[in-house]
């Protein structure tokens, strides 16, 4: 760089010139901001990853077992045997079901700024309110049914 006033020759790091000793206009050089580190997602990507598999494939698992034990029909003959292992598909579909939870909530708090982590939390918190609007107008459904059948006696 140059001098302003008597145009020789400054060094870099100089506040005066050396010849005539003008100040020279000091340049605020822009500190080095830190970026935060991006945390490593593949955790996240794993956990989720295995979280929406455990959501949604161990259900259609269970479906295909429950057509297994008890076939396309069912008839009033059914053994013992088929309800014990029907018992125990709806037992594993819900364990699944509260694993996959706890394993997004697992990605949320390892790896918070995961993108994927957020999008399966939205989908199971979409999911659960949907399910929670189901219940209620099946619980208003039935209630409707008993008052008209005791309104009709």
């Amino acid at each position: 760089m140059f001098c302003r006033k008597c145009g020789k020759e400054v060094p870099k790091d100089s506040k005066f010139c050396p010849a005539c000793g003008e100040l020279q206009e000091v340049v605020i050089e822009k500190p080095v901001v830190k970026t935060e580190e991006v945390p490593n997602n593949h955790l996240a990507n794993v956990l989720c990853s295995i979280s929406l598999g455990l959501y949604f494939g161990m259900p259609v698992l269970s479906f295909i077992m429950y057509v297994l034990v008890y076939g396309f029909s069912y008839s009033d003959t059914t053994s013992a045997v088929a309800s014990f292992f029907g018992s125990i598909i709806s037992i594993i579909s819900s364990l699944s079901t509260i694993a996959a939870y706890v394993l997004m909530i697992i990605a949320r708090v390892k790896c918070p700024k995961s993108t994927y982590a957020k999008v399966v939390m939205w989908i199971y918190i979409a999911l659960f309110a949907m399910s929670l609007i189901t219940l209620l107008v099946i619980i208003f459904a039935c209630a409707g049914a008993v008052a008209a059948c005791s309104n009709s006696y």
